[in-house]
């Protein structure tokens, strides 16, 4: 995990979206004349910009659940942030930890994904049963009603003990 400095991790994100626009953009000012180069053109924005895309939001995201947690007095003064803003942790690392004298006192999973559906439904459950295995508080940030419903259902049916947030003031999908 790296620490986290809340201070400065959304001009790091700023730089990070700042940079994808630019390759997209650069990408997408080529002419598109036929289908088969539309389709190259596709082709070159998945390749190169579809990691990023999700990436970034859920960097940001994670950074939101940070912020949340701070102004819901969640951790104390003093409290070391950590995070793995691009999804990069191992098994046994939540997005987010908040350690204070060398102990886990929160740990945090965070989604971006909209609808329960299919495979997020599934990625759903693996990532719940891996937060109720994690030292702290443990928190689950989610940006929609829709999978916030379908955490808890899935956190009482479990027994686990977890909050699910829905972070406010953050829109990454049309609700």
């Amino acid at each position: 995990m790296q620490r986290l400095d809340v201070s400065t991790a959304k001009d790091k994100i700023l730089a990070d979206i700042r940079r994808y626009v630019a390759e997209v953009q650069s990408i997408t000012r080529s002419p598109v004349e036929t289908v088969e180069g539309g389709i190259q053109v596709l082709i070159a924005l998945r390749k190169t910009t579809y990691e990023d895309l999700n990436q970034i939001q859920h960097e940001y995201a994670a950074l939101r659940a940070v912020h949340w947690l701070i102004a819901q007095r969640r951790a104390p003064e003093g409290t070391l942030w950590q995070w793995n803003p691009r999804q990069t942790g191992d098994i046994a690392e939540p997005d987010i930890r908040a350690v204070l004298e060398g102990n886990t006192i929160i740990s945090g999973e965070v989604t971006t994904s909209p609808e329960p559906k299919g495979l997020i439904d599934k990625r759903m459950a693996f990532t719940l049963k891996k937060l109720a295995e994690m030292e702290g508080q443990r928190f689950y940030f989610v940006l929609t009603p829709a999978m916030a419903k379908r955490a808890r259902t899935k956190a009482n049916k479990a027994r686990d003990a977890f909050e699910v947030v829905q972070l406010q003031g953050i829109s990454l999908v049309d609700q």
